[in-house]
């Protein structure tokens, strides 16, 4: 696995801070919905990469930190979206912020759920090590002091 560059890391920051920016184009009805979402619905809140992609790609600076808003619900085995890419075919630095993305995900309390504890999370985690993420970098963050 090769690494990121330190040179890199503020388009990874910059990555990380819009990555939920395409929801800009998901109606509010979908956003705040307590309850889960129907399938129209999650068709729906699955284009926000998409539009991401599309709002920033025009934006030259932007192109090296496109990633993480494009790919972070990329899935290690192919089933994730909006394109089906697998393992590597992910870029590096969207495959750990997926990792990083669920743990804020679920150590916050949601308008559906509360915050999970830490032992959980950590547990969901290791379970998708393979199918959602990738294998080695879930190691990686399993030895985390989080």
């Amino acid at each position: 696995m090769t690494g990121l560059e330190t040179s890199s890391m503020v388009h990874v920051r910059r990555g990380a801070l819009l990555h939920d920016i395409g929801k800009i184009g998901i109606p509010d009805y979908i956003l705040h919905k307590p309850e889960p979402l129907s399938g129209k619905e999650w068709e729906i809140m699955k284009m926000h990469p998409v539009y991401a992609y599309e709002m920033l790609s025009p934006i030259s600076f932007l192109n090296q930190a496109i990633n993480i808003p494009y790919c972070h619900h990329e899935k290690w085995d192919g089933s994730g979206y909006p394109r089906g890419l697998k393992g590597e075919q992910i870029p590096l630095d969207a495959r750990l912020f997926s990792i990083v993305d669920i743990w804020d995900a679920l150590s916050s309390d949601r308008p559906y759920r509360a915050a999970w504890p830490k032992d959980k999370i950590l547990a969901h985690i290791q379970s998708l090590s393979g199918s959602h993420f990738d294998p080695g970098l879930t190691k990686l963050f399993m030895k985390m002091d989080l």
